[in-house]
């Protein structure tokens, strides 16, 4: 698949995270309070279902905060609505059934921001899976989600700096035949996908982005100054 055609499904996937007969179980606590602060325990919760023309087989995080957590789901579900959309697979071909498998990681749930890294993948035909990478970010008291002049704020740095940095740290990791440049440059979609740590923020460039399919999803991490 052409790369502008990848990319234009991230932004396009990244854009909704703002049904069926599946099965969805909760595991884990959801928070405790320690003192007069609440302390949010991570749970996990999954989506599983398979039909003669789909699997679907995802986790994803919960926080114990409705506002942050219907979020969370949401993006899920949509993925899947999506899934369930595509053409069914005729019998007989032996091309797989449409699949959906979704996990998560680099959990967070600082004083100030609780983050995560969904993963959202998708199969519908071809040589490979389509997978998106979304970093998500939220501020704990509101449930409110962070944008990218959150992320830029929490490193004291502009996009122009943040543009400059990466490419340069890219391009070393990759090499200069390897590095995509427009996929890091000023445009701020490409700084979309981010998650945040106690002393980190993490930007996440998609498969296809900055460089091959095979070289996978890449990452450049600022410390945070906030």
């Amino acid at each position: 698949m052409p790369r502008i055609i990848i990319l234009l499904a991230v932004a396009s996937a990244l854009a909704l995270l703002g049904i069926g007969t599946y099965f969805v179980f909760t595991a884990g606590p959801v928070a405790v309070s320690v003192g007069p602060t609440p302390t949010f325990v991570l749970a996990t919760s999954t989506i599983s279902e398979s039909t003669d023309a789909f699997d679907i087989d995802a986790e994803y995080p919960q926080f114990g905060m409705s506002a942050i957590d219907t979020q969370i789901r949401t993006a899920y579900e949509e993925a899947i609505a999506e899934l369930k959309a595509q053409p069914v697979v005729p019998h007989g071909e032996s091309a797989a059934k449409n699949s959906f498998f979704g996990r998560f990681d680099k959990t967070y749930s600082g004083p100030d921001i609780i983050s995560a890294e969904l993963i959202l993948s998708q199969y519908t035909g071809g040589a490979h899976p389509s997978t998106i990478f979304a970093g998500v970010a939220f501020d704990r008291t509101t449930g409110k989600r962070l944008e990218l002049s959150d992320a830029l704020a929490l490193i004291g740095k502009n996009i122009t700096d943040v543009s400059a940095s990466s490419t340069q740290i890219l391009t070393h990791d990759l090499g200069e035949g390897f590095m995509f440049p427009e996929g890091a440059n000023t445009n701020p979609e490409n700084f979309s996908s981010f998650v945040v740590s106690a002393d980190m923020v993490t930007f996440i460039f998609q498969q296809y982005q900055v460089a091959p399919y095979a070289a996978g999803p890449q990452r450049v991490s600022f410390l945070r100054v906030r």
